[in-house]
């Protein structure tokens, strides 16, 4: 072993540096190794460190670990090898790499480095939950010569792969080991590698699914294990093949399609995919029950007939009590308050209106000839207004409701009498189907 002093610039930082660039940004396809690619083919640089080691003239175990001026480091490509995946994450392999001494820690030499190695590795899976991000532990026994002194070695060590690319059939991988042996006149020692890694061999899986093509349903199109890899677009346990809706979750009783509005009709299916609704009106409803769905029927709440578009027609009966109910809503002398009176006879208006919905209202307003044209006017409207708030307040729609004030030009009876202004004071409605 040589100890002397050396300015090989082969061997400085730059050098070091350029190769990492050129690895790095080297144009790359990468995937994992696995079944599916048995054998993975390793060429890179190795870097040996004998500083941080704890032997003889040497720092403590992982003292100035990282420190580039104790690396002797060959910036070229120096480490081969080649592993054959095996089952449950393992691999087997060797590699052989070749260095250059220029340092012992402080010290300064020039010595040849050889290591031939044969390695177990476990892949420990993804790191930061990404897949292109792959850590793996490894174990394994070689031969090192330092110069033309060898001695056999045990390693132990750990690295991570970077995988990319469309195919992932290459990948930057970055190791280190520890290199120990029970020979006394050896060198304990740390090698570090960065390189690339290309898979090969193993039979073919063209979708990249991890399913081979001979066991692979849809062998062009990425699926899953579950159905011989044949996809499952929208994730609903039904392959594409099977499933109407591909695209959308759906369920097993309709062929992979859904049902929004879980009226048993699934929505390919549905006019109202959003409604609970019936089979005869191809799942659209019919709230009232009247036969008419929703959308024909001008009353969709009550029910109503065929004829009348959906609506109930209203009884004789109904209509007499109608004409008794205009003559009811009577108002004192200037005043747009209601009475009791008309309080009551509103309320049954409001029933007849809720049971009957299509029909057309127009509320009047009216006064006696007491006061004033203008001001009569004034109060007949106010007297509307007032009977509409009523309605409207109850739930009667405004767009359902037209109104007319008329002030004192329609009287219903004479006004030279009291009883016949009493009966001019009031609201009168003209309703029609």
């Amino acid at each position: 072993m040589a100890l002397k002093s050396s300015n090989n610039s082969f061997f400085n930082k730059k050098n070091y540096y350029s190769s990492i660039i050129f690895i790095f940004f080297f144009n790359f396809l990468i995937t994992a190794q696995n079944e599916t690619n048995p054998w993975l083919f390793f060429v890179g640089t190795n870097a040996v460190d004998t500083f941080p080691t704890g032997g003889i003239g040497a720092g403590d175990l992982f003292e100035e670990f990282s420190n580039l001026d104790h690396w002797n480091i060959a910036p070229y490509p120096s480490t081969i090898g080649v592993k054959k995946y095996i089952d449950a994450g393992f691999s087997f392999g060797t590699r052989f790499s070749l260095n250059k001494i220029t340092s012992y820690g402080e010290k300064i030499a020039s010595d040849n480095y050889y290591n031939v190695d044969g390695v177990i590795t476990y892949n420990l899976g993804k790191v930061f939950n990404s897949m292109s991000f792959m850590s793996f532990l490894e174990i394994g026994g070689g031969y090192v010569i330092f110069d033309e002194q060898g001695a056999g070695y045990f390693n132990l060590g750990a690295g991570i792969e970077y995988w990319f690319g469309e195919k992932k059939k290459t990948a930057i991988i970055l190791e280190s080991l520890y290199k120990n042996t029970g020979e006394t006149y050896a060198i304990k020692h740390f090698q570090h590698m960065i390189g690339l890694a290309f898979l090969f061999g193993g039979e073919p899986d063209t979708d990249g699914d991890g399913i081979l093509d001979k066991d692979d349903n849809c062998p062009e199109i990425p699926g899953l294990a579950t159905f011989n890899g044949c996809p499952d677009t929208d994730g609903d346990g039904i392959q594409d093949s099977q499933d109407d809706c591909p695209q959308i979750p759906g369920l097993i009783q309709y062929n992979g399609c859904p049902d929004t509005d879980g009226d048993g009709i699934p929505d390919k299916d549905d006019v109202c995919p959003e409604v609970p609704g019936l089979v005869k009106f191809s799942g659209c409803p019919d709230t009232d029950g009247d036969g008419i769905q929703d959308s024909e029927d001008k009353c969709p709440e009550v029910f109503g007939l065929i004829e009348n578009e959906g609506c109930p027609k209203m009884t004789e009966k109904v209509k007499d009590r109608l004409e008794k109910i205009e003559q009811l809503i009577l108002f004192e002398t200037d005043q747009d308050i209601l009475t009791e009176e008309a309080l009551i006879s509103l309320e049954e208006v409001y029933s007849i209106l809720i049971q009957y919905p299509n029909l057309n209202i127009i509320v009047e307003g009216h006064t006696d000839d007491t006061g004033g044209v203008n001001y009569n006017q004034e109060l007949s409207e106010k007297r509307v207004a007032t009977v509409l708030r009523f309605l409207i307040k109850r739930g009667i729609s405004s767009s359902k409701i037209k109104s007319a004030a008329y002030g004192e030009t329609r009287p219903l009876r004479t006004n030279s009498t009291s009883e016949g202004r009493r009966y001019n004071r009031r609201v009168q409605f003209n309703i029609n189907e």
